[in-house]
């Protein structure tokens, strides 16, 4: 399944905090055993899955632009730009790292108070993942 984007998913934490109407009855259809308010365990997750969505397209610009660099660097000693963006590059992929984690945790704790129980041999991330996607689409 696959993630929503950017877009929708700041789209859908817009509508999360000014509490749409609408979108509380679709959560309330897909969760109707939940422990908590279903817009306040989905809110969390929402942003937790922006934040990983956000860091996994500034890996792939910050990939993209060092190998465009290096491309036509000369051999031997590299230069400012490449030192520069191989830094950028490390600290990109330890901030995605930790958004995963995040994501994780924040999968967990919506799993926990909305009910839901992800299907067997599926990762409860990407059963989240899906879930957010089909909501943001609603």
């Amino acid at each position: 399944m696959q993630a929503a984007s950017l877009s929708a998913l700041a789209d859908l934490i817009a509508r999360l905090e000014r509490a749409d109407a609408t979108l509380d009855a679709t959560l309330a259809a897909t969760a109707p055993q939940a422990t908590v308010p279903m817009r306040e365990a989905v809110l969390p997750l929402a942003r937790a899955q922006l934040a990983l969505v956000q860091a996994n397209t500034d890996i792939t610009l910050v990939a993209d632009e060092l190998r465009r660099y290096q491309k036509y660097a000369v051999p031997g000693k590299p230069s400012l730009q490449i030192v520069q963006l191989r830094k950028q590059q490390g600290a990109v992929k330890q901030t995605a790292l930790i958004a995963r984690q995040n994501f994780a945790q924040a999968t967990h704790a919506f799993l926990r108070e909305s009910g839901l129980t992800a299907p067997a041999r599926r990762l409860p991330t990407d059963f989240a993942s899906g879930w957010l996607a089909k909501i943001a689409a609603a």
